[in-house]
């Protein structure tokens, strides 16, 4: 792949880091399913970060803030984000700056509920389905997405994800009830693909990772979104904000690629403005893929329909920082969330044709 092997120096932060994941009997341990977003820059050898105190002065923030966050660039839902003129400030800055945006993106949703999908795929009898193992995923991520603490109270009922073995024929026939609950009908041939799926499945099989594990825990920790940076980019410096969790995870094992290690540090962010911009840069990223994960793209055609002239300008420049990264290092962009979440965002930011088999109707 092209400059993977670049020795840029990634700076990070993160945001919706809600570190547990957890069935309660209400739901779960947290109201909100936003996606999590590690990223922030990159800096290719010899590269430096413009002094950030004009653009400080730019946003108009007070000196007495010790560094500089989203808030006090906006406050609100994207929306609002996208409405600041203090953002458009911010992100013609940082397309000006020698600089690449890079992310990983994670849809929390999904990554609770994919192992359903997993356990059947890797069993003998459905391996045929191997070719649609992205497919199925998609359409059981967009059918909880229309009711997700619905779905997570009836995993609560079986332990999940640890069902018992002698419970799997009912677990797998409540799920299958539970998705298409409002009748028999089909967006496309892989939502039909999925109900007969599910309808063999409660027949005879096993869930290979869905038994065995601590129940009720869906997503144990982060650590590994910060592994896989590490191990996509294995000749760069990696910088990470402060987490104390993360550096005990991480700390835990020596990060080798052949002979070398892989180089990261942790720093705190009031010390290192290329950090506040990242804490900036992931805020505002985490609003997009959230917001493209839960409105519908008939949802998001009506809106983006009624844009402000402001609001057209950032998603432009988001675009825009996005396309540079891409150019640079495809792998700079990273968005692990389903199929139809990153056809949503592919068309708000570029326009890029949505595919009528994602529509509900």
């Amino acid at each position: 792949m092209q400059n993977i092997h670049k020795r840029y120096t990634l700076y990070y932060d993160e945001t919706n880091n809600i570190r547990r994941l957890t069935l309660t009997d209400c739901g779960l341990n947290h109201d909100a399913l936003d996606c999590f977003v590690l990223g922030g820059i990159a800096l290719e050898p010899g590269a430096v970060l413009p002094d950030i105190a004009a653009l400080r002065g730019l946003l108009r923030i007070q000196v007495s803030a010790p560094e500089m966050k989203l808030k006090h660039l906006v406050q609100g839902d994207y929306a609002a984000c996208l409405d600041s003129r203090k953002v458009e400030q911010f992100l013609t800055w940082l397309l000006k700056a020698p600089v690449y945006i890079h992310y990983s993106n994670f849809s929390i949703l999904n990554w609770s509920i994919v192992d359903l999908i997993d356990s059947l795929i890797v069993s003998e009898r459905f391996r045929h389905l191997g070719y649609a193992h992205d497919l199925l995923k998609n359409e059981l991520h967009a059918l909880i997405r229309l009711d997700p603490l619905g779905y997570f109270r009836l995993l609560k009922t079986f332990n999940y994800p640890n069902v018992a073995i002698d419970r799997i024929e009912e677990f797998v026939n409540a799920v299958r009830a539970f998705l298409f609950r409002n009748g028999f009908l089909f967006r496309n041939t892989a939502t039909m693909m999925l109900c007969d799926l599910l309808k063999d499945a409660a027949c005879d099989t096993t869930l290979d990772f869905l038994v065995g594990n601590d129940s009720n825990i869906l997503v144990d920790s982060f650590d590994t979104v910060f592994l896989h940076r590490l191990a996509t980019f294995t000749s760069a410096v990696h910088v990470f904000d402060e987490e104390p969790q993360i550096r005990m995870s991480l700390e835990k094992e020596r990060i080798v690629v052949g002979d070398q290690t892989v180089a990261y540090s942790f720093a705190n962010s009031r010390d290192e403005p290329a950090i506040q911009v990242s804490d900036v840069l992931c805020g505002i990223l985490g609003k997009h893929f959230s917001y493209m994960e839960k409105c519908s793209i008939e949802q998001l055609e009506a809106w983006s329909a009624d844009l402000s002239d402001q609001q057209r300008r950032n998603v432009a420049l988001l675009a825009e920082l996005t396309d540079k990264a891409d150019e640079e290092c495809h792998a700079l962009i990273f968005n692990q969330a389903p199929n139809d979440s990153k056809a949503k965002s592919l068309w708000f930011l570029h326009g890029i044709e949505f595919p009528d088999d994602y529509r509900d109707s």
